[in-house]
Order: structure tokens, then C-alpha cells, then sequence
């Protein structure tokens, strides 16, 4: 890992923590189950990233290895429908649409970590709405989290906490998935490719 990486990951854990350490002083002042429970929320996404970390920290030169398996993906997406960490509001769907193939060879783990990081983003912009998608496409399974927030030119209300490590981690797992010539790439665009305004698509294209 390079010494940029590295200072992003300290930088990143330094505000979480210190978001947690002031949510904590909180609670103790005022014992309460609403702010209880934000803070065990704060507390799985800090293992999450902190797992998510030491996963590129492993990968030499930032690059990772896959271990594909023979999977289920919509399967896998149950799984992240049933996480206890998501935040308050915004609820999380499977959308209507998804057209997932019976099976299809990808690394549950490492897709894992790059579907968990782009939810906590969609999340963190969502107003009511955050969505699962998966499909294939041009040869490629596509998972997508849409959120129904600003779009891609809203300012972040959290930017001085982001160091957009979580598409870095995306772009890895991605890029550690290849078949021959063709390689997993990440895409982030416009929900509605007509309105930027109208919310945020992430995808992950894994071969």
C-alpha cells in the first residue's frame, strides 16, 4: 500500500471515530434508545470499513485476487437486504426490475465490501429511497445501488468526513474480477441519465 492510501485510511478512521467518540459523549449525558442505537450503527460501519481496509492493505500494489465461486446473485443481494447497520429512513429495496441469472462465478466477499461501501454512500445522500438492482448486461453481471437524492452535483453534507476511498475499494474489487481479455469496471452516473438532479446509479461490472 502507498503512502497516499495509507494517509487516506488514517484520515478516513480519525473523523469516524471522532463521530463516534461525540455521539458516545452524547449518550452518556442523555441515556436514550434512539441515540443508543445510532451509535451501534456507527460502531458496524467503522468494523465494516476498518475490514474493508485491511482487505487493501493485503492486496500488494493494491492489486487483489479474486476467489470466484459458483453463486447465487440474487442470493447474495437477500443478504444485504437483511444488514442491521443501515440508518435510520431510506429504506432498503430489491428493485421490481432485477433479472439475475440463476448462477454466476464472482467473489461473495470482496463484492461484498464494494456493495456495502456504495449503500453507506447512497445512504448517506438518499431522501427516501435506496435501491438494489442486478442484471446482465453485454456479457457482465451488473449489481447497481440507486439512491433519490440530489444527483451527481449536489454538494456532499459530509465531504470533510470523505476521502472517496469507498469507490477506491470498489474500483479494486472490480478490476481483481477478469475473464480473458475483458475486466470488472466500475461506473457512477446520473439515476436518470436526462435529469442529473434525480438521483445517483452505481454500478459494478463484474465479467
Amino acid at each position: 500500500m502507498n503512502r497516499e492510501l495509507l494517509a487516506m485510511l488514517v484520515h478516513d478512521l480519525k473523523n469516524q471515530l471522532g463521530v463516534l467518540e461525540a455521539e458516545l459523549s452524547l449518550l452518556a449525558h442523555d441515556p436514550a434508545p434512539e441515540p443508543a442505537h445510532r451509535a451501534h450503527q456507527r460502531c458496524a460501519q467503522l468494523r465494516q470499513r476498518l475490514v474493508a481496509y485491511l482487505t487493501l492493505y493485503a492486496a500488494p500494489e493494491r492489486h487483489m485476487n479474486a476467489h470466484v465461486s459458483d453463486e447465487s446473485p440474487r442470493d447474495f443481494l437477500q443478504q444485504l437486504l437483511r444488514m442491521d447497520s443501515r440508518p435510520d429512513g431510506a429504506p432498503l429495496r430489491l428493485s421490481g426490475e432485477a433479472s439475475a441469472p440463476a448462477f454466476w462465478y464472482f467473489d461473495p466477499r470482496l463484492v461484498l465490501l464494494a456493495l456495502e461501501a456504495a449503500l453507506h454512500n447512497a445512504w448517506r445522500f438518499a431522501r427516501s429511497d435506496v435501491l438494489l438492482d442486478v442484471r446482465v448486461r453485454d456479457g457482465f453481471l451488473v449489481f447497481a445501488v440507486e439512491d433519490d437524492g440530489l444527483g451527481l452535483d449536489a454538494i456532499d453534507p459530509s465531504a470533510r468526513s470523505s476521502t472517496g476511498l469507498g469507490m477506491e475499494l470498489c474500483a479494486a474489487v472490480a478490476r481483481a474480477h477478469n475473464l480473458g481479455e475483458r475486466h470488472g469496471h466500475v461506473l457512477l452516473q446520473p439515476r436518470d441519465p436526462l435529469q442529473r438532479q434525480s438521483g445517483t446509479r452505481f454500478e459494478i461490472w463484474l465479467p
